[in-house]
Parts: C-alpha cells; structure tokens; sequence
C-alpha cells in the first residue's frame, strides 16, 4: 500500500507505476489529478443564531473555509502525479448566492468575504440542486473528480425542489462525491445523512466545522484533514492508482 503522510500519500519517495491497482517504483509516467471542490454553506437563521452574537457560528464557517481552502495546494510529485485544485462555492438559506465561481485557490479565499448571513429559512435540496449545476456546468477537464463540501444543520422549513434525498442522488448521479460536515453538534443526523455520498460511513463520518474541547469551542483542523485524505484517495482509486479498500485504511 502506498503510505498515507500529512494529506496526501507519499509518492516522492520513488518512481511509480500502475500494477494491477497498486503504485511500485518502477517506470515514470507522468499522471494528471486534477480535483475540482465546491462548498455549499448553509447561512440559513438556524446557523445564524446558534451562537450569539447572531452571526457568529457563519464567521466561523468562514474560518474553517479558508483554513481548509489554505491547504489544497497544488503538488508535482517528482514529475509523476501532478494534483491540482479548482474551488468554488455558494451560501444558501431559501435562495443561493454564489460567493465564488470555481477558480484559483487565492482567488476563492478573496471571494470568502462575500458571505453575508442570509437568514431566513433553509431549503437544503435546492442548494444541493444550484450546486450541482453549478459543478456541471463550468469548463473543465474531463478527467476532473468532483468533490462538494456541504456545512449545515441538517434541518430544513421546506423542501420546494424534491427533498434532500432527491437532489443528492441526483449530485451523486452526475459524480459528485458530496461530503456532509455539520456546522456544529446541534444537528439533524437524518437530513446530514441523506446528504452524503456513498458510502456514508466515508461522507459523513463525524466530520464538524465547531467541536467542543475542554469545554470550548475550537474549530476542528482535524475534520479538515481527513476530508482531503478522503478526497485524494479517491482520485488515486479512480485512476486505479489504489485499491478502494486502502481508503478505507485513512479513516
């Protein structure tokens, strides 16, 4: 098995070539990854008002945001698999507002500061509807894997565009690997489930943008890095650079 560092696998230590769903020293090739990543961000009232002052938790999805996006740097690993990123992202309550189409990293970090609460309601399945048009429609390669991050509560005031289930089915159908992380432990499991992709023991796995240490709130890095870990293997698997059990083994 390839070993796992911090995020990433280690391939720098030797030339790499596909062998029956593995990587081993050998032949150099040079191997594209790109990876294309959105955010869909609920700045719906429930968010809004978990903590006070009102707005507050919204800040702190934010933070997250940029903590998360400051580490998806592009990597050339000694010539052979070249991982590169395209983010973008939108923040929802009843309606969406696209914060940033997919872009550079740098310039999806300057767009995070558009996010403005929106408050109100949340219909989550129409979110999960704009964003995966959103993810469809741009420009990219074909050999881009999609990956979406969803923060939210889970709860939702109505469901105008078919349902949470629906809608991610239909992410998923279009390849989108929808990962499902909760804005903090105030949460409705049933709807953060629905969220996630398949497995949702891979998607959703406790991930958590606010988590409670010694009594205080601390954004958790650590839900940050298993999501890449996940992400790249992923990529990795679909290039059938790993075996799909060895994602399993990251957890």
């Amino acid at each position: 098995a390839v070993p796992v560092t911090s995020g990433v696998p280690n391939l720098r230590a030797a030339n790499w070539y596909r062998s029956e769903g593995q990587l081993v020293p050998g032949h150099r090739q040079n191997i594209n990854c790109p990876i294309k990543l959105f955010f869909t961000i609920d700045t719906s009232e429930t968010i809004a008002l978990q903590q006070s002052p009102p707005g507050s938790l919204v800040e702190s999805i934010k933070d997250f945001t940029r903590m998360f996006a400051q580490q998806l740097a592009d990597e050339d690993y000694r010539g052979q698999i070249q991982i590169t990123w395209s983010i973008g992202g939108l923040h929802f309550s009843q309606t969406q507002v696209t914060f940033s189409d997919i872009t550079t990293r740098e310039n999806f970090i300057r767009n995070l500061i558009r996010i403005k609460y929106l408050g109100k309601g949340t219909y989550i399945d129409c979110a999960l509807k704009n964003m995966t048009y959103q993810m469809t429609q741009s420009s990219t390669s074909k050999d881009s894997v999609l990956f979406a991050v969803v923060i939210t509560d889970g709860h939702v005031t109505g469901s105008p565009c078919g349902g949470i289930k629906m809608m991610a089915d239909k992410a998923r159908d279009q390849g989108i690997h929808v990962f499902s992380v909760a804005a903090s432990r105030s949460i409705d499991e049933i709807g953060m489930r629905e969220i996630a992709g398949s497995p949702t023991e891979l998607f959703r796995d406790d991930y958590i943008v606010m988590e409670i240490v010694d009594g205080r709130a601390k954004l958790s890095t650590k839900s940050i890095d298993r999501i890449i870990k996940v992400m790249v293997m992923v990529k990795l698997a679909e290039l059938d650079l790993l075996a799909a059990k060895e994602i399993q083994e990251i957890r």
